[in-house]
């Protein structure tokens, strides 16, 4: 499990292991976020990831979360869409096996 180096020491009370995790991934997302992270996803995200990757380095952790974040998915037209099913179809490929009468 992660541990801090240090005591991490806020408004002064020592944070569990798992606040620190939090507060370290937090500061890290935020950073490479540039600050403009919501604070209500950004805890839904460490709630996911927590359980995940708790024995982690939480910086390691929110560079690699940042990381597949950033990645955008490419958005597929409707007609890109009809005319790949149409080929699809016309060749006789299907993704499922119905059974021929």
């Amino acid at each position: 499990m992660w541990k801090p180096a240090s005591p991490i020491v806020i408004t002064g009370q020592a944070l569990t292991d798992q606040e620190a995790w939090w507060h370290e991934f937090r500061n890290e997302l935020e950073v490479l976020a540039e600050g403009s992270v919501d604070s209500a996803w950004l805890t839904m995200v460490c709630r996911v990831v927590y359980p995940i990757a708790f024995k982690d380095d939480p910086r390691y952790i929110a560079r690699l979360a940042y990381a597949v974040f950033a990645l955008e998915r490419p958005q597929l037209g409707r007609t890109m869409h009809r005319a790949r099913m149409r080929r699809l179809r016309s060749n006789r490929r299907t993704f499922c096996r119905r059974p021929r009468r």
